[in-house]
């Protein structure tokens, strides 16, 4: 996982995402932004959430998404260093998902891009998928990013953890 968002890439004139969750999804999706001022400056090993901690933000959102626990990127970020998924100036390794997904009660099952149609039925039956997005729609590098839902039109709902803006859009 390669990642580092610039502050300009920031949701401009917006401090804080408390309390945002989308419900157009088969599934509530609690938001968290990695840009957020409560997360953005905070440590993820010697970087920060904001410039590298896309994975345990998506994470966060999944973890407090599907179970009973709320877990916020700052937590999410501190466990993934703790367990050695943090990738120095980087972001996070890939292995994090699915160790994440374990460690905090859920299943995880691996799923390539090829398979489209398994994603579409994971995501109708209420389950959320965590993608590694390459170079294009929503970043420059890499970054992980939270499909929540497909609308009747057969279009993908996204939580994007650097842009509330783009989870907007299907």
């Amino acid at each position: 996982m390669y990642q580092y968002l610039a502050a300009t890439n920031y949701e401009s004139g917006v401090t804080s995402y408390e309390g945002v969750i989308f419900t157009d999804g088969a599934t509530s999706v609690v938001y968290y932004n990695q840009g957020d001022e409560r997360y953005k400056d905070m440590p993820f090993g010697t970087d920060n959430i904001g410039g590298y901690g896309c994975g345990p933000t998506a994470m966060a959102m999944v973890v407090s998404s599907l179970t009973d626990k709320t877990v916020d990127p700052v937590e999410m970020a501190k466990w993934s260093y703790d367990n050695g998924y943090w990738a120095p100036g980087g972001g996070s390794y890939h292995s994090l998902i699915p160790s994440a997904a374990k460690a905090f009660g859920l299943q995880a099952e691996g799923c390539p891009a090829k398979e489209p149609q398994k994603i579409v039925d994971a995501l109708s039956s209420g389950k959320l998928v965590v993608a590694l997005m390459s170079k294009g729609h929503f970043t420059s590098s890499g970054h992980f990013i939270v499909l929540r839902g497909v609308t009747a039109g057969g279009k993908t709902l996204v939580a994007d953890p650097a842009s509330k803006k783009r989870s907007e859009q299907a």
